[in-house]
């Protein structure tokens, strides 16, 4: 059975949060319902700095709402863990909740490819989710940081955005489709797929013809290729009259 340990609230602190968006009303309707009905799930923590301070692994939400009702001691259930460890627990309960983002989602993913090492089939059985979307969510980061901004407030579907980001579209041309799906009164996913395919299609083309060097392997000559031009002699050259 898991024991229940009540902690000092000074005495915790947030971990490496995968989620950087706490909606204020959200967390004000979550700490309406513990101060109704109790804190029904414990926050769960490890100890750090020699078991003098407690960290966060799961429930920083939880946390946060807790604060706003001025409670000064915390349940939680305190578990000895390695970073690796709380990072998978911190992964799979923050993407098991609906309203992460996707943006944040796909961070939380690199974050733990670049620290621990991990695999795109890593991530996914941590999260508890499949590859392909592991997959998808990493080319979010694709995108320039104010389409991303938009992914992130639902002013692009998380549909559209895929499709924009799997393209690898220059910085420019994400915006100028962004702007055209903007102003398309009912756009498809269909019809953005095509905007999407010419726009790729003409960037690969201005690509071609911008390449450094010799096109179809022409010989173009250089400095080093042309012939040395001596100066006038006076044993061969005639001067003028």
């Amino acid at each position: 059975m898991t024991s229940i340990t009540t902690i000092d609230r000074t005495l915790i602190t947030a971990g490496n949060n995968d989620r950087t968006v706490f909606e204020p009303t959200a967390l004000r309707e979550l700490a309406d319902s513990i101060a109704q009905n109790g804190l029904i799930q414990p926050i769960t923590v490890r100890p750090i700095v020699d078991g003098e301070l407690f960290q966060i692994v799961a429930g920083e939400r939880r946390f946060r709402a807790i604060a706003l009702l001025g409670w000064a001691e915390v349940p939680c259930i305190v578990k000895d863990m390695t970073d690796e460890e709380a990072s998978a627990v911190m992964l799979a309960e923050n993407v098991s909740r609906a309203d992460i983002d996707p943006v944040d989602e796909a961070m939380a993913y690199r974050s733990r490819m670049s620290l621990f090492g991990w695999s795109v089939a890593e991530c996914a059985r941590q999260a508890g989710v499949s590859a392909i979307r592991v997959q998808f969510r990493l080319k979010l980061l694709k995108l320039r940081p104010d389409v991303q901004a938009l992914v992130r407030s639902g002013n692009i579907p998380l549909g559209y955005a895929s499709i924009l980001s799997d393209a690898d579209l220059d910085a420019d041309r994400q915006m100028i489709a962004f702007a055209r799906l903007r102003d398309n009164p009912s756009p498809t996913p269909g019809w953005f797929r095509r905007l999407v395919g010419e726009l790729q299609a003409q960037q690969n083309q201005i690509g071609l013809f911008a390449a450094p060097g010799p096109l179809f392997g022409e010989f173009i000559a250089t400095k080093e290729d042309a012939p040395a031009v001596l100066p006038p002699s006076p044993d061969t050259h005639q001067p003028p009259v």
